[in-house]
């Protein structure tokens, strides 16, 4: 993918992060993208979905400070063109009405953000859908507008729900790791799986880190590095996310190994610490 197509997928993925309909497997393309240095995440858009949240807010109880809902106004204003020409003089004012018209939307994709533009668009519809229920959004609204990426214990039992052909396997610590236990579940069809990991010692990541590999004899000869990760202190069990950067047809194998802080593109596999093997 060119520079512009990994920005504008990134910008395609935040949008839909912000209104909460990423899946699984595009939350985790969300999150890697979001690493890459040519992708950076811009506030506008919440910003501007928390304006709109504040206009359309009948709730009186908790009325929004006026010099955060000045704050919201600013932010919303680059997304929004004018409505006509000014009242004639003398004529009665107007009912003061919210800063952002349901038509609004039809101004919104005028903007020069056109990206932000059209993901503005689809926040706007959503909240003005909200409002000719006359379903109010309550407190804090706008902030659940925003989707909470799921912890690595709720995505992988997500993936046990709704994913088929799943493979399991179990992890059998080495000698010096006899103590630990653990298993592994992968989806070839979502290219995306989970460690479960019980009694693995705490490392210190400025010294060593774990990392995983996994053998796939369809694609190389060499294991594909499946990411690194630490277990911290107070964790008797940990999920781990696998992070393959390799799409990953026929594992095998997955082998975790102790390696230098950051890991290393080629092991040497002088600490293995488990193995989770096909029989």
């Amino acid at each position: 993918m060119s520079n512009q197509d990994i920005i504008q997928r990134f910008e395609d993925l935040e949008a839909g992060r912000i209104l909460g309909d990423l899946d699984a497997k595009e939350m985790q393309e969300w999150e890697d993208l979001s690493k890459d240095p040519r992708c950076r995440l811009d506030p506008s858009l919440e910003l501007v979905a928390a304006a709109i949240e504040a206009e359309f807010s009948q709730d009186e109880e908790h009325e929004i400070p006026d010099g955060l809902l000045a704050l919201l106004r600013e932010d919303i204003e680059p997304f929004i063109v004018p409505e006509g020409d000014e009242e004639p003089t003398g004529a009665e004012p107007a009912e003061e009405k919210p800063i952002l018209q349901l038509s609004a939307w039809k101004q919104v994709v005028t903007a020069p953000q056109t990206p932000w533009a059209i993901a503005a668009l689809l926040a706007i519809l959503l909240v003005a859908n909200l409002f000719i229920q006359d379903k109010a959004p309550a407190p804090g609204a706008a902030a659940a507008v925003v989707a909470t990426e799921p912890s690595p214990e709720e995505a992988r039992d997500i993936m046990l729900a709704s994913a088929e052909n799943l493979i399991e396997l179990d992890f059998g610590g080495t000698e010096s790791y006899s103590k630990m236990t653990g298993k592994v579940v992968w989806s070839d069809e979502l290219q995306e799986g989970y460690m479960t990991l019980s009694n693995l010692p705490v490392n210190d990541p400025g010294k060593k880190q774990y990392q995983l590999w996994i053998v796939d004899p369809t694609r190389d000869e060499k294991p594909v590095d499946g990411g690194v990760f630490d277990i911290p202190q107070g964790e008797d069990t940990a999920v781990i996310r696998i992070r393959n950067p390799l799409v990953i047809t026929d594992p095998k194998a997955f082998v975790i190994t102790l390696e230098q802080p950051g890991g290393v593109v080629v092991s040497k596999q002088q600490d293995v610490v488990a193995i989770a093997k096909a029989s």
